[in-house]
């Protein structure tokens, strides 16, 4: 429709290559919404008489409702195959839809609509995670459980301790996605193609439906996918942090460790070992990142080296930032069902808390403190009575007996500082991060 007054019909084969339609599923609800937009402004500004802007306007809404017909149309993209579905409906009509209005601006919209939807959605996920998080850690306060390092026993940590890391990385996501969220809630409608429009459309009047403001250099808000990238980049970084949970988790509830339940339907089994019971959603979640991260690289791949304006190599970006937004909230959604699932098994945690050496840093901390020698001179006297020892009862008895240390499991995690396992100090941490959370709620909603 577009090219046949100066380039003539265009080839099945160009078509096919070019032609966005197929992505454009995704965008068609974010698209009309922003037609629908512009036809107000084009009526308000008295651009187009009342009559003519409430046809085109009840055509749009109709689509709204059912867009199917638009993917029966060979064209482009949705844009092109909108007034083409509008021109058979409205004859002459339909041509005053595109006056003051370039597909480039109305792309952009219809993508930063998108993006803002799905961080919305996202948001909405973690803060439900994020309580399920304190309410577990509320629960198992004084659950201890050995902390790693190098996925080695390190220091005496609990359960809610752990839970409370979640929460926390969470709560720096939340304020991300919303930088990202504020970002991408920003008009480009009305920029035209690169360099505005003559027709006289007020920018904040049309943007004010849809977003909150505008962006307002016109070359940038047509050519610029920033926002996308930027909500791509922290939904990568989220993704990448919750397949460090998903490691965690298939590490602790395998036989070896045993500290996890983990609900039956986040499970499966083998096609041929009938014993099996393999954490599968976690497995996927583990993968996830590693497509996000590849999705990513194709975004900035695209973007990197494109010459100032609109080029046509953004469009095929658009696919990996739906496949990265919508992946990370569906995998944000699985964690949220499993951690509301999920059960401790303390048992096996007390045991280990006791079975490895953990308090060796308390000791040596003690042992520094009370004599006044320097640390690194207790540390080496502490490895060495390690090594000498055949397991860590015998170390602890011998610190006993000759430094006078009693060795207690409940005193190792009364650590005084802020952040520690130190039930004291979980109960303030659980305080504090309600309060950040009801706050956090109250931005995202």
């Amino acid at each position: 429709m577009y090219r046949e007054a100066l380039l003539g019909e265009i080839g099945e084969l160009t078509l096919s290559y070019i032609s966005s339609m197929e992505e454009d599923k995704e965008l068609v609800e974010e698209v009309i919404q922003s037609l629908i937009a512009h036809v107000r402004e084009l009526r308000e500004g008295k651009l187009v008489d009342e009559e003519t802007a409430g046809e085109i306007e009840s055509e749009l809404k109709k689509l709204l409702h059912d867009p199917a017909p638009l993917f029966e149309i060979g064209a482009e993209d949705i844009h092109e195959a909108i007034e083409i579905f509008l021109k058979e409906r409205l004859g002459k009509t339909e041509g005053y839809l595109p006056l003051g209005k370039s597909r480039n601006d109305h792309v952009s919209a219809a993508l930063r609509l998108k993006t803002k939807k799905l961080l919305k959605e996202q948001m909405r996920e973690i803060i439900k995670l994020r309580f399920l998080l304190l309410e577990k850690a509320e629960k198992y306060s004084r659950v201890p459980m050995p902390g790693f390092t190098h996925l080695q026993p390190a220091q005496p940590s609990t359960f809610a301790h752990y839970l409370l890391a979640i929460e926390e990385g969470l709560a720096d996501y939340t304020k991300a996605l919303l930088t990202a969220l504020n970002i991408a809630d920003r008009s480009p409608l009305g920029a035209g193609a690169v360099g505005g429009t003559s027709a006289p459309l007020d920018r904040h009047r049309l943007g004010s439906e849809l977003f909150s403001g505008i962006v307002t250099n016109t070359i940038y808000a047509t050519s610029s996918r920033d926002f996308m990238a930027l909500a791509c980049s922290v939904d990568t970084s989220l993704s990448v942090f919750l397949s460090r949970i998903a490691e965690d988790i298939v590490v602790f509830s395998t036989p070896n460790f045993d500290y996890l339940s983990l609900p039956e339907e986040h499970l499966a089994t083998s096609s041929m070992m009938p014993q099996k019971r393999n954490p599968a959603t976690m497995e996927v979640a583990r993968a996830w990142a590693g497509e996000a991260i590849g999705h990513l690289t194709a975004i900035l791949s695209v973007l990197k080296g494109l010459p100032t304006g609109y080029n046509l190599d953004i469009q095929e970006a658009n696919k990996h930032a739906f496949r990265i937004l919508k992946g990370t909230l569906a995998t944000l959604t699985v964690f949220r069902d499993l951690i509301s699932k999920i059960e401790p098994k303390a048992h096996n945690m007390l045991r280990d808390s006791h079975l490895f050496p953990i308090l060796a840093t308390d000791v040596a901390e003690k042992m520094a403190i009370s004599s006044g020698r320097p640390y690194r001179e207790v540390y080496t006297e502490v490895a060495k009575m390690i090594r000498e020892s055949r397991d860590v009862g015998e170390f602890y008895k011998k610190v006993e007996e000759r430094y006078g240390i009693k060795i207690d499991l409940s005193e190792g995690l009364k650590k005084p500082v802020t952040g520690s396992p130190n039930p004291d100090k979980i109960k303030e941490a659980i305080e504090m991060a309600r309060k950040r959370l009801v706050e956090d709620s109250k931005a995202v909603c």
